[in-house]
């Protein structure tokens, strides 16, 4: 126990979000290799000790909470689980994900324990041995820089990512009981879930996007080509959501989705600050865009200027004429 320890609050199970788990772990690790100290996650809900597993892989201790009554989100449960374990170690940073129960697990931890919350961050930042939380504002226009001299500092991160190969030996996992509560004011119900593709485009490799720029919901048809011959996922920017074409769940930037794939290729989007939040940390990036002076251009690795209508059947016929001649 020691006030350099890293607690994570992770997320499995029936209407939580395992994706941002990824991006906590991360940072977590690259904080530890700063500190020296450990890394600890806590795990409620139910029917899930093998996920409870695969993060041990990752940290030094997994404190899980795994009981039918956890199966659905309860705030209370998990901020007594949160505040405890908080006391108990004496962390110096804790990490939820900006997900719907970080968003609303993280305030009521912070308040609690009268600590400071940085909440919606795209980065966490060392420089010395001072800790910089990374956040957007105006819509992504400028970026700031949070500083919080309270102990433990409380930070929801982003999701999107992968979580480093881990290269150590598994840690423990250790099983807590947690006490009904007597007279809960807020009662759990059910989950309502969004419909979703069955894709996840935030763990995805390669990612092709369509926007505004497609023209008609049809050409969107050229994007789902592309990917399949690339063996990636279709995405989208926000204007075809606006439109109704499709679900959040397929949107990249900051009111939709953060990805981080190793290629990621952009067709018709010009490339608005909200967008460029939710992309631009892929490897490598194409851009393809009728107007040359579109922003995508400026964070691009390679770019096509010209009707991707015409554009992209070309490289969907060119790379399944490689993979023949290969196979």
């Amino acid at each position: 126990m020691a006030d350099t320890d890293i607690v994570v609050v992770c997320e499995a199970g029936k209407g939580q979000n395992e994706a941002a788990n990824a991006r906590l772990i991360a940072t977590a690790v690259t904080l530890a290799e700063h500190w020296g100290g450990r890394i600890v996650c806590m795990l409620a809900g139910h029917g899930i000790e093998a996920q409870a597993a695969e993060l041990s892989r990752y940290a030094d201790e997994v404190h899980l909470a795994d009981a039918p009554r956890h199966a659905l989100y309860d705030p209370h449960v998990h901020l007594e689980i949160a505040q405890k374990l908080v006391q108990d170690l004496h962390p110096r940073i804790v990490l939820m994900g900006h997900t719907y129960i970080g968003m609303d697990l993280a305030p009521r931890l912070a308040s609690r324990l009268g600590t400071g919350l940085a909440s919606n961050c795209f980065d966490v930042k060392i420089e010395a041995d001072a800790v910089y939380f990374m956040r957007s504002m105006y819509r992504g226009r400028i970026h700031a820089k949070v500083v919080m001299d309270s102990n433990p500092m409380i930070a929801t991160i982003q999701t999107g990512g992968t979580a480093p190969q881990p290269e150590r030996p598994a840690g423990t996992v250790k099983r807590i009981e947690v006490a009904p509560m007597a007279a809960p004011k807020i009662r759990p119900v059910k989950i309502i879930e969004p419909d979703r593709s069955g894709i996840d485009i935030t763990k995805a490799e390669i990612v092709v996007s369509g926007g505004r720029g497609i023209g008609e919901k049809d050409n969107y048809a050229l994007v789902i080509d592309l990917a399949a011959a690339l063996g990636g996922v279709p995405a989208c920017s926000r204007p075809l959501v606006d439109m109704g074409w499709f679900g959040v769940n397929q949107q990249v930037g900051l009111s939709g989705n953060t990805v981080k794939p190793k290629l990621y290729i952009a067709c018709g989007i010009s490339g608005a600050l909200e967008h460029l939040h939710g992309m631009k940390e892929a490897g490598f990036i194409v851009a393809i865009n009728q107007d040359p002076d579109a922003p995508i251009f400026k964070v691009a690795h390679c770019g096509l200027v010209g009707d991707l209508n015409e554009i992209v059947p070309l490289l969907t016929e060119e790379l399944k004429a490689r993979r023949t001649a290969n196979s």
